[in-house]
């Protein structure tokens, strides 16, 4: 008995996704995937923004892109989707190790000649042509992460990527290439 009213009540709440809140905005449930040049973003964040100018209205729905480039959407709680209608879409690719620092210079008290040959090492690697500057992202505990993906999709102003939510459940797949294009499949 008890399996079965769990079974009812995962159907009703099954039945009831994408039927919309007591503040009027109707949501569908939006899953997916990210690949970038042929496999799975690993790292990163994903929006969709309503996009106004095609009638749609509400908050942006976010979602975390998670190690197999899949992802959920969540506007007011999590994994209830996006609001029904047009969006503007942007990606944040990251490396999930971080970027490129430097590394800690030993302590000059503990260990002198640690230290100064450490300090020499850091300054020939200054001294040598620098590579093209990385992008990178600082979270809000302050860890830089090196953006893996072209900046312009970052932005739904800029990214060009522009995806249709229906009613009901939404599978959207995002493929990036070389040249930071993105095709839209569901």
């Amino acid at each position: 008995m008890r399996n079965a009213m769990i079974l009812f009540q995962a159907g009703l709440l099954a039945a009831l996704s994408g039927c919309g809140s007591d503040n009027g905005l109707e949501l569908a449930r939006v899953t997916g995937t990210v690949t970038h040049q042929g496999k799975p973003l690993t790292y990163g964040s994903i929006m969709f923004e309503p996009d106004t100018t095609k009638g749609t209205s509400g908050p942006p729905a976010i979602g975390s892109i998670n190690k197999d480039g899949s992802f959920v959407l969540s506007t007011e709680s999590a994994g209830d989707g996006a609001v029904v209608g047009a969006h503007r879409v942007a990606i944040i690719g990251l490396d999930p190790e971080g970027a490129d620092q430097p590394p800690a210079l030993p302590d000059p008290t503990v260990d002198p000649k640690a230290f100064m040959v450490a300090k020499n090492k850091a300054g020939m690697l200054a001294s040598r042509p620098k590579k093209a500057a990385q992008e990178t992202f600082t979270d809000k505990t302050g860890k830089v992460f090196r953006v893996t993906v072209p900046a312009k999709l970052s932005n739904p102003a800029t990214s060009e990527i522009k995806v249709e939510v229906g009613r009901g459940s939404n599978g959207v797949h995002l493929e990036i290439d070389e040249a930071g294009t993105v095709k839209v499949s569901s």
